[in-house]
Parts: C-alpha cells; sequence; structure tokens
C-alpha cells in the first residue's frame, strides 16, 4: 500500500457534443481527435489551435474530461495510443482510461515539450456497436492531441525457468516452479494482512481462522487464499527495539512460517523506516503526510563515481538495516520456507524515501540489497518481485533481469470505487515495457479483478493481493464485499488454499510447453529437465476484432533448472 493520501475528486461525465466513428475492416490505424470528444457541459478544458498539432487543434484538458465515440461492427481487442504534450516544467501525469463507462486502467503521461505518440493502453476491449471511451481526470492537466486505435497484436512471453538467485533452496524452487506452471493458466487469491497476533498480551501468531482478512475471506467463501501478505513495517528503525515491534515481528515470522506449513505463500513487503532512526516514518515530505523522513540515499551513494560512501553514516545504517531484515529471513530459511520478497514498492511514485532521489540511487540500493542478501548473508530462498508503474521511464527504475523474478503492478482505483474490471490494458503495458521476460502480476491492489473478466481478456495475473482493512472487506468504497469474495474464490480460473497439495508434496511441474493462451487445470506435474523451447502463436486481429487466418508462431529458447 502506498500509504498516500489522494485528494483527486470524482469528474462525471454528462451529456456531450461527441464525433463519432465507425472502425471499418481496414487495417490503418483510426485517429479520433481530442477537439471532436469535448463535452458539451465541461467547461473546464481549453481547445487551443496549434499548427504542430493534428488538424489544427490539441485540447487542454485541465481539470476536464474527454469522451471519444467509436462503433465497431464485431466485439474485439485494439491498442490504443495517444499523442500528447505536456511541459518538462511540471510533472508526469496520469489520467483514468473508461471504456463504456468501465475504468479499464489508467494512461502515464511522461513530460515532453513536443508532440509525441505512445502507447497509452495495450490492449482494450471494444464491443459491437457504438463505444464510449474516456480521458477522465485523475492529476489532470495533459495537452491531448488525438487517440488512436490499431489492430491488437499479441506477443509471446519468454520466461526463464529458474529462479534469479544463485543456488535456490528447494522452496525457492517449487515456489517459482509452481508461479511460472500457473502463470497464463489461473490465478493465485491472496491478501494483505494488518495484525498477525491475536491481542492477548503474548504476540501470539494468528491463523487462517483467526487474522482479520483471512476470516473474512473464508467465511465470505469457504475458501482460503493462498498468498498471506506480511510486512517487515516494525522490524527496523525508530522504535524496533520495543516490545510490541519485536512482538509483531515475532508473530509475522511465525505465521508465515505456518503459513507456508499450511501449503500457502507468504509475501513480504517492507516499509522500511528512516535508516537513521531519528523519525518513525518512511514518508517523504512531498508525499503530504507527516511525520516524513528527509533521508536521501545519496548521503550513502556517490551519482558521478557510481560508488558507495562505504565510512559514511548513512551507508552504515543502510547496512544495519538490510542485515537486520536478512536476519529476519533467514530464520524462515532454516524452517524450509521461500518467500515473495516485495521490496523497495512504488520507488517512482516517490512518496517514499527511497524513491525521493530519482531512478539510479534506487536502482543502486535496490542491487546493493540483492548482493548483500545473497552473497553476504546467504540468502536463497527468496522469490525477489520488483513494483513498477506504466510510466514513460518506468524501465530506468528497473533492477535488471538478473535481479527480479516477477514484475509486479500496484493498482487502485482513483477516485476510489468499486470495479472489478480485468485491468488488461495495464497487464499489456507491462508486458510490453519488459517485454515479456518476467512474470507479472498485480502486487498490491484494492478491487480483485473477477476471474471471468480475467480469463476472457487474455489479463493473467499471476496473483492479486488487495491491500487489508477496508481494501480487503467491506467498508465505505466496498472496493470488496462478501459477496465478492464469494464470486472471486468459487471459480475455477482462482487458485485457493484447498487446491494446493502441500510444499511438502509439491512435485516439479514441466513447464516446457508454456503458453499464456492456454488454460490447464491445477498447474501440477512432474518436472523433466533438459533444453525446451517456449512457444507462443502471434494472434492477429482486424478492426473488426476477427482473427486473421495466419498466424506467425514464434520460438524462445529457455533452459530447465539442473
Amino acid at each position: 500500500m502506498s500509504f498516500f493520501s489522494s485528494n483527486v475528486s470524482a469528474f462525471g461525465i454528462g451529456a456531450s457534443l461527441i464525433a463519432g466513428l465507425a472502425i471499418s475492416a481496414q487495417a490503418a490505424p483510426i485517429r479520433l481527435e481530442a477537439e471532436d470528444a469535448v463535452l458539451a457541459n465541461d467547461h473546464s478544458v481549453v481547445v487551443t489551435e496549434s499548427a504542430n498539432a493534428s488538424g489544427g487543434s490539441y485540447v487542454a484538458m485541465k481539470e476536464g474530461n474527454l469522451e471519444f465515440k467509436v462503433s465497431v461492427p464485431e466485439t474485439g481487442y485494439y491498442t490504443l495510443w495517444a499523442n500528447y504534450m505536456l511541459p518538462t516544467d511540471g510533472t508526469d501525469k496520469i489520467q483514468n482510461l473508461t471504456i463504456n463507462g468501465i475504468s479499464a486502467g489508467q494512461i502515464s503521461f511522461g513530460m515532453t515539450d513536443e508532440f509525441k505518440t505512445i502507447k497509452g493502453a495495450g490492449k482494450i476491449k471494444l464491443t459491437a456497436g457504438e463505444n464510449a471511451i474516456g480521458i477522465v481526470k485523475s492529476w489532470g492537466w495533459v495537452n491531448l492531441d488525438y487517440i488512436e486505435l490499431t489492430e491488437y497484436e499479441a506477443t509471446p512471453f519468454s520466461l526463464s525457468t529458474s529462479p534469479v538467485t544463485p543456488e535456490p533452496t528447494e522452496s525457492a524452487q517449487k515456489l517459482y516452479n509452481f508461479l511460472l506452471a500457473n502463470f497464463g493458466k489461473r490465478v493465485i487469491s491472496g491478501v494483505m494482512t494488518e495484525r498477525p497476533f491475536e491481542n492477548d498480551g503474548q504476540y501470539t501468531p494468528q491463523t487462517y481462522a483467526t487474522q482479520t482478512e483471512l476470516k473474512y475471506v473464508a467465511d465470505a467463501s469457504g475458501k482460503n487464499v493462498v498468498l498471506v501478505g506480511f510486512d517487515f513495517l516494525h522490524a527496523s528503525g525508530s522504535g524496533s527495539d520495543g516490545m510490541w515491534h519485536q512482538g509483531y515481528t515475532h508473530a509475522t515470522l511465525e505465521m508465515a512460517k505456518y503459513v507456508w506449513q499450511q501449503g500457502g505463500i507468504p509475501q513480504f513487503n517492507w516499509h522500511w523506516k528512516d535508516p537513521m532512526w531519528e523519525v518513525e516514518a518512511f514518508y517523504t515530505e512531498s508525499s503530504g503526510n507527516d511525520p516524513f523522513t528527509t533521508f536521501s540515499i545519496t548521503k550513502a551513494y556517490d551519482l558521478t563515481t557510481k560508488k558507495w560512501k562505504t565510512d559514511s553514516d548513512e551507508y552504515k545504517a543502510l547496512i544495519r538495516d538490510m542485515e537486520m531484515i536478512a536476519d529476519s529471513l533467514l530464520t524462515l530459511q532454516e524452517a524450509g520456507v521461500a518467500v515473495l520478497w516485495r521490496p523497495l514498492h512504488e520507488a517512482a511514485g516517490k512518496w517514499f524515501w527511497w524513491g525521493t532521489d530519482g531512478a539510479e540511487a534506487c536502482v543502486a540500493l535496490y542491487r546493493l540489497m540483492f548482493d548483500l542478501f545473497v552473497n553476504t548473508k546467504g540468502l536463497h530462498n527468496l522469490i525477489w518481485v520488483w513494483t513498477t508503474d506504466e510510466a514513460a521511464d518506468a524501465i530506468e527504475w528497473y533492477p535488471g533481469d538478473e535481479y527480479v523474478d516477477v514484475v509486479g503492478r500496484d493498482y487502485y482505483y482513483y477516485p476510489r470505487e468499486a470495479n472489478h474490471s480485468s485491468l488488461v490494458g495495464s497487464f499489456e503495458t507491462v508486458k510490453d515495457l519488459f517485454g515479456g521476460r518476467k512474470i507479472i502480476t498485480l502486487s498490491e491492489n484494492g478491487s480483485v479483478p473477477y476471474p471471468d473478466e480475467m480469463k476472457a481478456d487474455g489479463a493473467n495475473w499471476s496473483w492479486f493481493m488487495p491491500w487489508y482493512g477496508d481494501y480487503a472487506m467491506a467498508g465505505w468504497a466496498n472496493d470488496n464485499t462478501a459477496e465478492t469474495w464469494n464470486t472471486v474464490m468459487n471459480n475455477e480460473y482462482t487458485i485457493t488454499l484447498e487446491d494446493m497439495p502441500g510444499w511438502d508434496k509439491y512435485e516439479m511441474a514441466d513447464v516446457s510447453q508454456i503458453a499464456t493462451s492456454q488454460s490447464i487445470g491445477k498447474g501440477i506435474a512432474v518436472r523433466k529437465s533438459g533444453a525446451i523451447s517456449l512457444r507462443n502463436k502471434t494472434q492477429i486481429f482486424d478492426l473488426n476484432g476477427k482473427q486473421f487466418k495466419k498466424n506467425s508462431t514464434r520460438h524462445h529458447k529457455v533452459l530447465l533448472a539442473k
């Protein structure tokens, strides 16, 4: 969870004078001018003449919204492009994307002083007849020239069959194999937990039957989630030496062991508090939260020489904190437990201190952690998860393929609302950004996408993990209600704890024929070694949504771990 309070207001889309255009069977892109999508009752936007803009004009959206109308003869999938300009004297912006009034994700606009075209959504679904495509204010203030629709072309994944950690433990091999075997076939159920211990003064670890979020899901659906989210929130920093903080961390570790023993998967975040232990906070001042920390990675890392200032107090503080966390994770390794490890999350948002110094400093810190954890402390039970956004500079924040097993997207609807769409646009964008080289997951979210929507759209998130409290349970926004969980957990596409064989009985699956378009049962089989070919068909659709008869087939060589 970003712990970031948004002050974004909801803007409805009212009656409008909208341009309509019917998509024909031609393969050429279909361009829809922004000035033709201005809402009649929205006086926030400004149509501005410009010789550099298509059609001679663009729309300064400011606090307003746009709605495009387009008709298609048959239901199908399309790629949406956006041509825009955003002066570099400001900040990157995000706008919400809606299809027929339903959220379809977001479009991230990086700063540019000249008009440029970006892929706004890799895959959107339009239904037969007239469709409304909305560009709805989130952070606002984008100058939009036009959007274009092109035929959607599926591209293959090329995935490693072993985790990035050298000499992974048996449990880590099993966990990664399980993720890979089910990727594109089923989604792993999960939820974040708030409190891991009983309120008994003894910090007694909770169970599936007693922990608040886990019990809510089970009571609502009759099923238990596989993935249970934990946090090293109180394991380092100011106050971490207190009895309550230590009790919290101890209970978290014990409950993680319990989850693994039950056949589940523990996932750990780390809201890393000020490494100097001066203030109990992980926020930056720009987040708008108080208290906040002013800790800077650059006091420990020289951006010019690309070297760590090993004699600095800040570097020593970073190492101390990371060693504390590594020691906790080692207790799980010694117990035979593998962990989904998601450090330095949401860095590009810059509301946490590990992102405030920019991409280069954050990447250096991530790699330092990887080296310390693996090569110094001997941690080999971790599956490393990197959290990305969809901005143009997302790849600059990426630590690198050799340091990451899974790429995750944290997604919350703002303005906050219950919306169970598949988020296929975000899935495709993340896939494109990282070249299909990594498993993709919904690493943190509000509303859980409905399984039928994910399956139908090909939004093959590896797992989902709604945040705790009223994100996971009925509340003022009802992101996920008891009815939601009943629908999600009792769908064959969803893997629940009841489907798990137990890690002591798990047999390594044969991943030699992984293809994201395939559908299988439990995804549990006998492992075979050797060189394999990862084969996917690229499906090309025309603008009627019809698939061309001729498919191109691509091959990617991967090697099974010995």
